[in-house]
């Protein structure tokens, strides 16, 4: 009676654990786009380990799941950290540039370089990027976002600092990492969700939660200045930046808001911008009602429209998520307006995906068991094993949990099937060497990058001199992808962004 008793409240505990554990304070999923395809990164919320598709993948993620790609990591990530990863083909395979936070909350960047014959990738080099001159403390919730700018001007961290305002750290060429200062100093905010997408010179953009009602919009003008905007309600005034102060925030009143953000709950898991060839810009949450919903700006000429609420899709395009402001990953591919998005929808990672202006059915991410016997295919586009469930990072309804009966059976089945997936792990990962660095703390990277270009499009891309030309109101198009970032190979002792030889150059 007493072993019984005992049993139900370690029951519980475990219950209560894995529901919090479950409540990824922003996204724990990443998606990116390279040129052989788009790829998936999760947080396993059981184990805390990092998860990611086959880098051999082409066109459609492959997603093992006994035992499951891991990223090995030097610093490791803490349980519940953002993720934002990006990647590039440099003719030969492919790399991944990841950026997590870690235990003590610093935000880390991770490179690694694909073995093409075994799907997997190798650690090259890790490095803690948050910890140059004059960076604030970050948020130990803080939402994470990385933005590719091309070869010399390198790439942009967005994260929230204590106050919730909204900061970048900065890699070029010349500088290595750097504090870059403020994109937005509104304080103000509900949630710290964050995506970000750049889409020619000056022409970086953020999207982030502002309350119950309204997202905020934050975009880098020719000017210099980050360009802070509101909607549906618009700000008061037409030229609020970031080195407004916090009393210029203020919303128009007398403006009337043209639309309202449907099941919008102002603090999502997630956020995801997205462009296409025609440079309409779109922005995806999922709603309170677990259903996907976005909303989308479009480009005639060089005048951008409001931002307006796209149709709904049928269940078989969009199945419902498992969670209400749940998690998700986004992928986008400029040259071929091609839209990838990953989420969790009964228990199997779902992968909706657009093309050409175009929704196409759903469908489970493909998933096989890599211990399968040889010469096996696997087991392709099932359902996931409980411990791959747990991998998925979405939150748990603690009242399914702690349903008597089948609690129960699940929790002796997780607690046997995680501890097999951990020793089977222990078993596979070889030791990580710790990356040699330099006399300023900044991490050597091996290898050669080429071919990265704009989410992947592998069209020869030139710095986008128009923008100047383009009016500053409406705010100049701002174009969106997930997660961009790439940190470069080591040469002549220093770290170094590809060469033109090598790189497609980003607009």
């Amino acid at each position: 009676m007493a072993g019984s008793w005992i049993q139900g409240r370690w029951l519980f505990c475990w219950s209560l654990l894995l529901s919090l554990s479950g409540l990824a304070r922003c996204g724990s999923m990443s998606g990116w786009w390279t040129d052989v395809g788009p790829s998936f990164a999760v947080q396993n919320i059981t184990t805390g380990l990092l998860q990611y598709s086959t880098c051999n993948s082409n066109n459609t993620p492959l997603y093992p799941l006994d035992p499951p790609n891991v990223f090995l990591t030097k610093y490791s990530p803490k349980n519940g950290t953002s993720l934002a990863a990006t990647g590039w083909f440099d003719k030969t395979t492919t790399w991944a540039s990841v950026f997590y936070q870690n235990n003590n909350d610093d935000l880390v960047n991770a490179i690694y370089t694909c073995d093409w014959t075994k799907g997997v990738y190798n650690h090259v080099s890790s490095a803690v990027i948050s910890d140059r001159a004059g960076t604030p403390v970050v948020n130990p919730q803080t939402g994470l976002s990385v933005a590719l700018l091309g070869e010399q001007e390198g790439y942009r961290v967005f994260f929230n600092d204590k106050n919730r305002e909204m900061h970048f750290l900065k890699f070029t060429q010349q500088d290595s990492w750097s504090y870059g200062g403020p994109a937005s100093t509104n304080s103000n905010r509900t949630g710290l969700a964050i995506h970000s997408q750049f889409s020619g010179v000056r022409n970086v953009s953020v999207v982030t939660p502002r309350d119950i009602s309204n997202m905020e919009t934050v975009r880098l003008n020719i000017d210099g200045a980050w360009h802070v905007s509101t909607f549906p309600t618009p700000l008061k005034g037409f030229n609020v930046t970031n080195l407004s102060n916090a009393t210029s925030f203020p919303y128009d009143t007398s403006a009337k808001p043209s639309m309202a953000l449907e099941a919008w709950s102002g603090n999502p898991k997630a956020l995801g911008l997205a462009i296409d060839a025609a440079l309409t810009r779109y922005i995806f949450y999922v709603g309170t009602d677990s259903m996907i919903h976005s909303v989308a700006a479009f480009v005639t000429g060089s005048t951008e429209s409001g931002w307006r609420p796209q149709p709904d899709q049928t269940a078989d395009i969009w199945p419902k998520a498992d969670e209400a402001n749940g998690d998700f990953a986004i992928a986008s591919d400029f040259g071929t307006s091609s839209i990838r998005l990953y989420y969790a929808s009964g228990g199997v990672i779902h992968e909706a995906n657009y093309l050409a202006g175009n929704w196409g059915s759903a469908s489970k991410l493909n998933a096989f068991n890599t211990s399968a016997a040889q010469g096996g295919s696997g087991d392709s586009g099932s359902g996931l094993s409980t411990g791959a469930k747990a991998g998925v990072g979405v939150g748990v309804s603690l009242g399914v949990i702690l349903l008597a009966g089948a609690a129960a059976g699940i929790w002796m089945l997780r607690k046997k099937r995680a501890t097999d997936e951990e020793k089977a792990l222990a078993a596979a990962a070889p030791v990580v060497e710790v990356a040699s660095t330099h006399g300023d703390g900044t991490a050597s990277h091996h290898g050669s990058l080429a071919g990265v270009a704009r989410t992947g499009s592998g069209a020869s891309q030139t710095w986008d001199t128009d923008v100047k030309d383009k009016p500053a109101t409406p705010t100049p198009r701002e174009l969106e992808s997930p997660n961009l970032a790439s940190e470069l190979p080591e040469h002549i002792d220093r770290t170094e962004l590809p060469s033109d030889r090598n790189v497609t150059e980003l607009p």
